[in-house]
């Protein structure tokens, strides 16, 4: 696919990824940012094309799942875009995503060009072992979080773009009391996004997420001794650039993102269309591997896009299984 001068800097430039990596690894986040506070599920990335570059990118604008990495992105996209992604975890988990995007472009020269979109987020669990305070068992209960994504996003300049996604966050737990009656708590919150392409195959971008967000739970008509807690989201801030290179058949991501009161972390990723609409991919994430795949079919004239990433998993058996799905049309 590519003469030996391109393998030569190609090669190079997995080596000082590589080299970067390891370096940069110690003081660097392990698994930090996903537990230990709230909204856990937003900060565990999301699609398969993604993931398996290592946790996608800010400065990536190729798919719906712009809306979540950078809403900025939205006015680059071409096409209108349908996706949905299942997340299979090992403990009873699930993590899946249901959205639609696309750019407004207006035919009159000289307008500002927008995109919006659309989307769901949904993590569950399943079977948790419930225990009263002697330790006897009281039977299994369930949760379930989500998160309804708006964003809008302009670009002023036709280099520069600025997004903004609202998010409505519900959290709940079924069956909860004696007469089964479920805990839930609602809370908003918003991110913020920019990117910036200087050169037509070159992307820069920043997102400030989880700006405000938090859980308002209100359980003083539930319990005699009810509380009213508010639990805060801990904000993501996050720059990447990325590279398309060899009329786009090779693309190479950096991101350096930092959650409150975690240290830095990283992903660097890579995928190559190594033959016609047939995509391979790899990335390291906080040093950890992994990898995926993709193609790109054709359906009632219109393409069709089918990705798969495998990614481990530090505080389970085994890793995770990612599908995405997209209609482009």
């Amino acid at each position: 696919m590519f003469n030996s001068n391109r393998a030569k800097w190609l090669f190079l430039f997995v080596i000082f990824s590589g080299m970067f990596c390891f370096r940069v690894q110690e003081g660097l986040s392990d698994e930090v940012g996903r537990g230990g506070f709230a909204g856990s599920f937003l900060r565990m990335g999301l699609g398969a094309r993604a993931k398996g570059m290592g946790g996608g990118s800010v400065a990536l604008a190729e798919d719906a799942n712009v809306t979540y990495y950078n809403p900025a992105g939205l006015v680059f996209l071409e096409n209108h875009w349908f996706t949905a992604t299942l997340n299979s975890m090992a403990l009873d988990r699930r993590l899946m995503y249901i959205g639609y995007a696309q750019s407004i472009q207006s035919r009159q020269r000289g307008l500002i060009r927008g995109g919006f979109s659309i989307g769901w987020l949904s993590a569950s669990v399943d079977h948790i072992d419930g225990r009263d305070l002697n330790g006897h068992d009281i039977g299994q209960f369930s949760n379930g979080e989500h998160c309804v994504f708006f964003s809008f996003a302009l670009n002023p300049r036709s280099n520069f773009s600025i997004g903004v996604s609202g998010k409505f966050l519900h959290n709940r737990f079924p069956g909860m009391t004696d007469q089964g009656d479920a805990v839930s708590a609602v809370g908003f919150g918003f991110d913020i996004g920019f990117m910036y392409r200087p050169f037509k195959h070159v992307f820069f971008g920043f997102t400030a997420k989880d700006l405000g967000s938090k859980y308002t739970w209100d359980t003083q008509d539930l319990w005699e001794r009810g509380t009213l807690t508010v639990d805060a989201f801990p904000p993501v801030v996050c720059v990447g650039t990325a590279l398309q290179l060899f009329s786009d058949r090779l693309i190479l991501a950096v991101d350096l993102r930092k959650v409150e009161y975690w240290p830095y972390g990283y992903s660097v990723g890579t995928e190559i269309e190594v033959y016609k609409d047939l995509f391979l991919r790899s990335g390291v994430q906080d040093g950890k591997l992994a990898a995926g795949a993709g193609c790109r079919l054709s359906m009632f004239g219109k393409a069709v896009y089918m990705d798969y990433a495998f990614v481990p998993d530090s505080v389970a058996p085994r890793g995770n299984h990612i599908f995405s799905w997209s209609f482009v049309f």
